[in-house]
């Protein structure tokens, strides 16, 4: 259950538009854009999939990143830790096409160049005298489907920030919708730490306990101050083992749509337990050092209870499923 969250704030000046230009109305309309964001390693890309699924939605491929980048990013250039020079380094750079675990990745996989370099000059020429503005039009330029044949409702966006970075995109996009998706810590850091094959932080599955508990804790700071009605939080886990009505019609119920039969026919044989290497995190340990993480998440799991993290309560129940189990 959510925690009770403020008032959405009014946002001053123009009414909000999608990128059609028509005013948003009330709480009717689909969203131009669903967030679904999480720590990583937590299923955000498969459930991503999963809203992509609806006719009405249309999938972004890569995570685009310029938007959710705390270091980098808008959130840093709209908050004055970065400036505008070193912004566009990256985003003409490596957030266009830069290599990454193995292979190029970026949004040249899905937007045209003429079109990326008309939008980056135009958000360059705008950025000083309307920072929101520009930065606004400089994400939808980018990444809005221009196809004319294409006629979605919105888009569904998967970098893995969006929750953490929700205040900024909620200044930016105050009529978009949030997906905070969520995976036992135990799964989600050993993913991690064989991602990072020992080379980076985190190295170990004790310090992948430590890196999942921080960026959970970073997801649930930027969460607090999103509307329950356009926040979702889902646990892959409990999707997976029991992929029911309620569920996904939670899910849903940001976008304002029904979950339609290819939603539900991509979710009964595309995703299952075993593709998402549920319980990985136990592949390759020994008896005693399996108890040894076991304890280090249960201790992980009080600590965020104490203070309060939103997520708790659909990670006990994988937990307390898992042990019932005898898993």
């Amino acid at each position: 259950m959510r925690r009770q969250t403020p008032p959405k704030r009014q946002k001053p000046g123009r009414p909000a538009k999608t990128p059609g230009g028509a005013p948003l109305s009330g709480m009717k309309r689909v969203p131009p854009v669903t967030f679904v964001g999480g720590t990583g390693r937590s299923g955000t890309h498969i459930v991503a999939r999963l809203l992509g699924r609806h006719g009405k939605l249309k999938l972004i491929p890569v995570e685009c990143r310029f938007h959710v980048d705390a270091e980098r990013g808008l959130p840093a250039l709209l908050e004055g830790r970065t400036t505008k020079r070193a912004f566009l380094r990256r985003l003409k750079g490596f957030w266009w096409r830069g290599f990454q675990t193995g292979r190029m990745r970026g949004m040249y996989n899905f937007v045209p160049r003429e079109r990326f370099t008309e939008a980056v000059t135009k958000f360059e020429e705008r950025f000083d005298a309307d920072p929101e503005a520009a930065s606004r039009d400089l994400f939808w330029d980018v990444v809005w489907p221009h196809d004319a044949e294409e006629e979605v409702s919105g888009i569904v966006e998967q970098s893995c920030d969006t929750t953490a970075q929700a205040p900024t995109l909620l200044r930016l996009f105050p009529e978009a919708s949030f997906v905070h998706v969520v995976r036992d810590g135990r799964d989600a850091s050993a993913s991690r730490v064989s991602q990072t094959r020992g080379i980076v932080y985190p190295r170990t599955r004790a310090q992948g306990i430590e890196w999942w508990d921080r960026r959970l804790r970073q997801m649930d700071a930027g969460a607090r101050g999103i509307p329950d009605e356009v926040f979702a939080e889902v646990s892959l886990d409990e999707l997976l083992a029991d992929p029911g009505r309620d569920t996904l019609e939670e899910i849903f119920a940001v976008t304002r749509l029904t979950p339609a039969r290819q939603v539900r026919k991509f979710l009964r044989n595309k995703m299952s337990a075993q593709e998402a290497n549920t319980e990985r995190w136990r592949a390759g340990l020994r008896p005693e050092k399996r108890r040894r993480i076991d304890a280090l998440y249960r201790e992980a799991l009080d600590r965020l209870e104490d203070d309060g993290v939103s997520s708790v309560p659909l990670l006990r129940t994988t937990y307390e499923r898992r042990k019932g189990n005898g898993s």
